[in-house]
């Protein structure tokens, strides 16, 4: 007959597990590692947003809450008008180098009217106006530098501001036309 095989599935002698524990150590280092880490960044998310509620406050009231129980005097209004100054100035500057200068320029140089002559271009960031001024030696080809205007794709409500004529001088008709650009 057969023989009794037994099975024995224990480990005769007890291993340490080595790699398993120096695992764990690892984890929880890199745990409290990870832990450390969002603490900072937290602290800093914290001061990025007091600085930046200190930046949109208005100038007064960002002196007030640094210098608490303090009283403004005048100097400070006037450092706040300044500084108001300044900001407004930046922010004209900042929309006037926004404007789509390529496409206004290839829109001006490509009308085709003879004898006109650009004084000078004033854009209007705000209203998207070009202000132009120009001089002629005959009135159609101003009214044909304003109909060619109107039908470039770039500019809506072409509009003849103004015109003037002086006799007795190289280009007698000076005119001023705006045109307000369509933002794309």
């Amino acid at each position: 007959m057969l023989r009794a095989l037994t099975l024995n599935h224990a480990p005769s002698s007890p291993a340490t597990p080595v790699l398993s524990y120096s695992l764990l150590v690892l984890g929880i280092c890199a745990a409290l590692g990870l832990g450390l880490t969002l603490q900072k960044l937290a602290q800093q998310r914290q001061r990025l947003e007091t600085d930046l509620s200190q930046m949109r406050a208005p100038a007064g009231q960002a002196r007030s809450t640094e210098f608490a129980g303090k009283s403004a005097n005048k100097s400070s209004s006037k450092d706040s008008q300044a500084k108001q100054a300044e900001i407004s100035a930046v922010q004209s500057a900042m929309h006037e180098l926004a404007l789509p200068w390529p496409q206004l320029f290839q829109a001006l140089e490509s009308l085709r009217v003879p004898d006109v002559r650009l004084a000078s271009i004033e854009p209007n960031p705000r209203q998207r106006k070009l202000r132009i001024s120009a001089d002629t030696g005959e009135v159609v080809n101003m009214f044909t530098y304003v109909h060619q205007l109107a039908e470039q794709p770039i500019f809506n409500d072409v509009l003849l501001v103004s015109h003037e004529l002086h006799t007795g001088q190289e280009t007698p008709v000076r005119f001023i036309v705006e045109a307000v650009w369509v933002q794309r």
